[in-house]
């Protein structure tokens, strides 16, 4: 299917998920991210948005604190590794069947996040980048979706608003 809010949900609701809650501090407790999440997109380049929730089951120390977790669900696996404020890891979509490797930071609620991967379909890269304001329950802020020429997917870029149920 050729949904850009579905193509966007699908890069977003991961990344979304697995950084959802994060304080970006060493010394805050660990967070369990396993749980029912809402996500919600809404283009602003005309495409069709999404609404759409994920189950979501964790394995590590958790977010929040130094270390590594993997976070999955349906739509794929996420592996992040947080140390202070800086995030990095991989996302591994199993709708697309790509890994997205993605950077980022993470502090005091605010969080930057970039990640890319090449377009399955052509020899260029779709980029992803994430920037908003989290909480232990919620998240929003704003997306956008770079794809190079010739990627099944054209560019896009919205808001979400991610809630825990």
């Amino acid at each position: 299917m050729r949904f850009h809010g579905t193509i966007a949900s699908i890069l977003i609701l991961p990344i979304l998920i697995s950084l959802i809650g994060c304080s970006g501090a060493t010394s805050n407790p660990a967070l369990n991210m396993a749980g029912t999440w809402t996500v919600t997109t809404v283009s602003t380049q005309g495409h069709k948005g999404f609404s759409g929730t994920a189950a979501m089951s964790q394995s590590g120390p958790g977010l929040g604190v130094n270390g590594a977790t993997t976070l999955t669900a349906t739509i794929g696996q996420i592996t992040a590794s947080q140390t202070g404020t800086a995030l990095t890891g991989t996302i591994t979509n199993s709708i697309q069947k790509v890994s997205y490797n993605f950077i980022g930071t993470l502090s005091s609620g605010n969080l930057t996040i970039t990640g890319s991967t090449p377009c399955p379909s052509a020899s260029a890269t779709r980029t992803t980048s994430i920037t908003g304001t989290i909480t232990s329950n919620s998240a929003s802020g704003t997306y956008t979706i770079t794809s190079g020429s010739g990627c099944y997917y054209s560019s896009d870029a919205g808001t979400f608003v991610a809630t825990k149920q």
